[in-house]
């Protein structure tokens, strides 16, 4: 079933995947969270929804805690946010990709957040750190397409999904908490 956001409100127990003539049952590792209609939302770029600008708010929203994990992050009104943020004395934590963060751009903006003691970790893993999540308060989580840089906001075919569900945010909460203390795939940004 799904809700007026667009969202199911079902849990899905597994997915049937099709190889020629064969069929495949794929069960979930994790159990679905169904999301209650009103509690979602999604911004397209295209649609002129402006992701940016609903992302900067949920960042805005925090009071005690925001962590992020992201693979490009230059665009400056949401790192000035997030700035604001530790102003307002929010313990933020950052997590980046560690060839984006190599990147002219986002080595101007990652100084920028490090010279307000903010925390930023970056993937020693051979892959790509390709997550775009945000948690608020451990009760916001967002995610989606979105990277948080001008091209995303303007060029690009983008979506934001923000999800307001306390269950949801803490499954996200859990997994950057263990991607966090995971020094063997994980080290300090410099």
């Amino acid at each position: 079933m799904l809700g007026a956001t667009g969202c199911s409100t079902e849990k899905v127990k597994a997915t049937t995947k099709r190889h020629g003539n064969t069929s495949q049952k794929l069960q979930q590792t994790q159990p679905a969270l169904p999301v209650k209609t009103g509690e979602l939302q999604y911004y397209f770029t295209k649609a002129n929804q402006h992701p940016d600008e609903q992302l900067i708010k949920v960042i805005n929203s925090s009071k005690s805690t925001l962590d992020i994990a992201i693979y490009s992050l230059t665009k400056k009104s949401i790192v000035n946010a997030i700035i604001q943020a530790k102003d307002r004395k929010v313990n933020v934590r950052i997590m980046t990709d560690k060839i984006e963060s190599k990147s002219k751009a986002e080595v101007k903006e990652l100084a920028l957040l490090q010279k307000d003691n903010i925390p930023i970790k970056a993937n020693s893993h051979p892959g790509l750190l390709h997550i775009k999540m945000t948690i608020a308060d451990k009760n916001i989580a967002t995610t989606g397409s979105y990277n948080y840089t001008e091209n995303a906001s303007t060029k690009n075919d983008e979506i934001l999904v923000i999800i307001n569900d306390s269950k949801v945010a803490e499954g996200f909460d859990s997994e950057f908490e263990n991607m966090w203390n995971d020094t063997k795939d994980y080290e300090d940004y410099n």
